[in-house]
């Protein structure tokens, strides 16, 4: 190897890298903007006789805006409302979504009857300093959470 090819090698391996993590970031969904949640259903994991029940708090939310700024976030119903936000990127296998609550003994056949892809499903914590919400993706405009066993559907509308 020649001498400069000894002094370039660390900075194409550099280089690389930074190509690299810079596909990554531009892979990891974004929670910034302006959601609507447009569905909620009971979490599949929940008793029947609790379904009903669930449904009826589900359907209080549909149509909650919820928007996400870089330090905070904002709608009307104060759960979802807080400031010093932290985002964090992660990417989680079916059996880890919805806190672990996709039914056994499939819990990957769960994840695709609810819209989701095999593999890895590409996910946002967002941490509040009372609050930890946790948004799996079924594209970049649509996400699923869940609160209080009901499992709610946000599109971004702007």
């Amino acid at each position: 190897m020649t001498p400069i090819a000894r002094i370039l090698k660390p900075f194409a391996a550099s280089a690389l890298i930074a190509a690299g993590l810079s596909v990554a970031l531009a892979e990891a969904p974004s929670m910034i903007g302006t959601w609507e949640i447009v569905e909620a259903m009971p979490g599949p994991w929940t008793p029947q006789d609790q379904r009903a029940a669930l449904t009826a708090e589900g359907k209080n939310m549909v149509g909650l805006v919820i928007t996400f700024e870089p330090s905070q976030v904002k709608s009307r119903n104060r759960a979802f409302t807080c400031r010093r936000v932290v985002y964090e990127a992660n990417a989680l296998e079916a059996d880890a979504l919805f806190q672990g609550n996709l039914p056994e003994p499939n819990p990957t056949a769960a994840a695709l009857r609810l819209g989701f892809k095999r593999g890895d499903v590409p996910g946002v914590d967002v941490k509040c300093v009372n609050a930890l919400y946790t948004f799996h993706f079924r594209d970049p405009d649509t996400a699923m959470f869940n609160l209080n066993s009901v499992i709610y559907t946000l599109k971004r509308t702007r």
